[in-house]
């Protein structure tokens, strides 16, 4: 539940590569400077990859700044290998629309309360719908790494 608000993904694919090779794959791919996200590797089997567009632009200390993030691991199965992908956007974008929509519910029932206050129950609108549509921005930028992602490695969803 947690993750369906934070727009967290897990996801397993299969590759009919061997785990050698595929990291040598997923290796070679992070050395390509055209593409639309950057990644390395964390330690023998694991990974993580960012998309390359930043949310926020100047450098903040232990502040994320790209729009999504990828970890991976590659786990060596008898029929062959599997990759666990887990994907999430900025945590601004994730957090943002739960507390907007968080606040624009408290606006509504006090707006409801006090059955004169149009503008708070306006507000309380206005603030559910920035919340949705942060939402599915975050969607929006998860799907995009994970789409970029997938088009490089011709993986197979478990």
């Amino acid at each position: 539940m947690i993750g369906k608000i934070l727009n967290t993904q897990n996801i397993n694919y299969s590759s009919n590569l061997n785990g050698d090779n595929l990291k040598q794959k997923i290796q070679d791919i992070f050395e390509k400077n055209h593409l639309s996200f950057v990644g390395k590797f964390t330690s023998q089997s694991r990974f993580s990859a960012a998309d390359k567009w930043t949310y926020i632009k100047w450098y903040v200390p232990n502040f994320k700044r790209k729009t999504a993030y990828l970890n991976g691991e590659i786990i060596k199965t008898g029929k062959g290998t599997l990759i666990k992908l887990n994907l999430k956007p900025n945590p601004v974008v994730s957090i943002f629309p739960a507390l907007t929509i968080l606040i624009g519910l408290i606006l509504i029932i006090v707006a409801e309360v006090n059955k004169d206050n149009a503008t708070t129950l306006n507000f309380g609108l206005i603030l559910i719908a920035v919340g949705i549509s942060f939402y599915l921005f975050g969607m929006f930028l998860r799907n995009r790494l994970l789409n970029n992602f997938k088009k490089n490695l011709d993986l197979q969803k478990v």
